[in-house]
């Protein structure tokens, strides 16, 4: 189990124009699918809100640190989500996660972005100033960096330089694997630190500590409920409206 260390935000020094030049991309399933396996006791309307509260504030930090977020994938809740939050969308363009971030990347590096930095839509403690820290990481997009998850060796956060692309290759213990193409395209991997962006949702657990320590997650899944079923909500915590 996670601890209350992930609920403040990461300290970062920030520079005029630090993220110029990035494109975000956050992967998403239809809403009918998001967490149905991880989570198969949470009722399916409280999945659904909780799945969108997190979208939202993952693609609100990234927008805020970053004018270029797209959202790759998932249904028509998922797309005004996205917009409405400030970022583009585009529809799945491939089968299966790693070969849909891996078109989403070349797709931003045709389009002139220097790095595209893939965030799952799962970080309930994300902060524009974690995004920021990515950038300046990565010192100028010469170097790749890495956030690896808390709970499992996974991968939370990639951000991937267009002179030094390699496949992101998420899966079981990808973090190690992310490391190893980082070294063999010729830039060796940053692992930063970011406690943040360590910590997703992926267990019932998971979901459980959410609700009990993130300032504004339980009480905005009525929210979101409530505007999938088409009523307005009014609040710091509303979600867009229709």
């Amino acid at each position: 189990m996670v601890g209350a260390r992930f609920i403040a935000p990461c300290p970062v020094r920030e520079r005029a124009a630090v993220a110029d030049g990035l494109r975000v991309l956050v992967p998403m399933k239809a809403l009918a699918e998001a967490k149905t396996r991880l989570w198969a006791d949470v009722p399916a309307p409280e999945r659904r809100a909780a799945v969108l509260g997190m979208l939202d504030r993952v693609v609100r930090s990234a927008v805020g640190a970053v004018a270029a977020c797209t959202v790759v994938g998932g249904d028509d809740a998922v797309r005004r989500v996205a917009e409405a939050a400030g970022a583009g969308w585009m529809p799945d363009p491939a089968s299966g996660l790693n070969a849909t971030l891996a078109s989403a990347m070349r797709t931003a590096y045709a389009d002139g972005a220097q790095a595209a930095l893939f965030l799952p839509a799962d970080l309930p403690l994300i902060e524009r100033e974690d995004v920021l820290a990515l950038a300046e990481a990565s010192q100028g997009y010469a170097r790749p960096v890495g956030v690896e998850a808390a709970a499992d060796g996974g991968t939370n956060a990639l951000l991937v330089p267009a002179s030094c692309a390699f496949e992101p290759r998420l899966g079981e213990d990808s973090f190690a694997k992310h490391r190893a193409a980082a070294e063999a395209a010729g830039s060796p991997l940053v692992a930063l630190d970011a406690p943040n962006i360590a910590f997703d949702v992926d267990t019932a657990a998971d979901y459980a500590w959410a609700k009990a320590n993130v300032d504004g997650f339980a009480r905005a899944l009525d929210a979101w409920g409530a505007w999938l079923d088409g009523a307005p909500v009014p609040g710091r915590f509303a979600p867009p409206s229709r």
